[in-house]
């Protein structure tokens, strides 16, 4: 995955994945028919161990607010923003058969799933309140994607990760009405 998002789809080779592992290309291509197979592959154990870890943070047994946070920091401490994996995502988008692409969409979307499903329960015990957890899910990444900017050089727009995470997380808690 490192290749891809470094590189884009396109540049990377099944001879560059070869070497970067440390065997033969012959030997990915048993494991692998072509690059595509290999991207789907990748992507489905990255979000696999996202989600992972996901579910991890949310079933510890502190305040919601906490374990978003939490999420947040671990989100704005990747080394690459989203927008990188949506970048990279659009280049393979025509050389990807549909079938791969909605692999690859079902395996991302499994983690704003867990997210989605605490947030829909917490709504349904009165732990946070609104009428649309859902949207409340996706304003949360959305928040996340914000504190990933980066500035015209790649520098992070944000770079202390957990003041940031903290600030992210209260707008969302806490909304923007004036305090009173």
């Amino acid at each position: 995955m490192r290749l891809f998002m470094a590189r884009g789809y396109r540049a990377v080779t099944m001879e560059l994945v070869a070497e970067a592992a440390g065997v033969t290309k012959p030997a990915v291509y048993y494991h692998f028919k072509d690059k595509g197979s290999l991207l789907v592959a990748v992507a489905g154990l990255v979000f696999s161990r996202a989600q992972s870890a996901t579910e991890t943070v949310l079933a510890k047994a502190t305040p919601l607010a906490d374990r978003l946070r939490e999420i947040a920091v671990i989100v704005l401490s990747l080394p690459q923003p989203f927008t990188a994996f949506d970048a990279m995502m659009h280049e393979a988008q025509g050389e990807l058969a549909a079938e791969q692409m909605l692999e690859i969409h079902k395996a991302q979307r499994s983690v704003f799933q867990v997210i989605e499903t605490t947030l829909v329960d917490a709504a349904a015990r009165g732990e946070i309140r609104t009428d649309d957890p859902v949207l409340v899910a996706h304003a949360f990444l959305a928040l996340l994607r914000v504190g990933q900017t980066r500035d015209e050089r790649g520098e992070r727009r944000f770079p202390d990760v957990t003041g940031t995470a903290g600030r992210l997380v209260a707008a969302l808690w806490e909304g923007i009405e004036p305090r009173t």
